[in-house]
């Protein structure tokens, strides 16, 4: 009798460990595919999310670069891209053709709404700074856009990723693009990521 408990609570906590341990290692041995749309501040982004995921959980990253936002939604869609950072008022304008809205968290709301509807593709948290490299004119916000089914595939990579919200205000973005005219966007983005305790 003492050893049949004995041998339910190993049981238990041998399937405790599995379950806990099973999120965070559910991407290793997978390709993940995330894009940028040019330029300095997307490259540092794509940097990030690539060696942020690829340190903590050992999924292999492939970084591609397209010429247009418009072109890396169109990727999204036919499932050759799993993410890339978007602008919200890129997304509300040219993506969905919708008008702007004056205050930046309606727009959030608004664009994460539709593409989540209509588009099966999610926005998630905000990264902090009010950058708009297409001059919209209007305060908008940089945020990771992923495939629904992505994030179904990875259980671990919506948590992980919003790990990154808000910590990146405009002074600092502005400090990392400076830092990335003398040296690479992957090593600017892995000083960044380790300054943060995020790798």
């Amino acid at each position: 009798m003492y050893q049949t408990g004995r041998k339910t609570v190993f049981l238990v906590v041998v399937l405790t460990l599995l379950f806990l341990s099973s999120a965070v290692y559910a991407c290793v041995g997978k390709t993940l595919v995330i894009g940028s749309t040019g330029g300095v501040q997307q490259e540092l982004l794509a940097n990030m999310l690539g060696q942020l995921i690829s340190e903590r959980t050992g999924t292999t990253i492939k970084l591609v670069t397209h010429s247009s936002s418009l072109e890396a939604h169109q990727a999204l869609l036919k499932h050759d891209l799993d993410m890339y950072v978007e602008y919200t008022g890129v997304g509300q304008v040219q993506i969905l053709g919708a008008e702007l809205l004056p205050d930046a968290q309606q727009l959030y709301r608004a664009v994460k709404q539709r593409y989540n509807e209509e588009l099966n593709l999610i926005w998630l948290k905000p990264l902090g700074f009010r950058a708009d490299p297409q001059g919209i004119g209007v305060p908008t916000q940089a945020a990771p856009v992923a495939r629904k089914d992505t994030l179904k595939k990875f259980p671990a990579l919506a948590r992980l990723i919003n790990k990154l919200a808000g910590k990146l205000d405009a002074k600092t973005m502005a400090n990392l693009e400076t830092q990335a005219g003398s040296q690479s966007a992957k090593e600017v983005a892995r000083a960044f990521l380790r300054r943060n305790r995020l790798i």
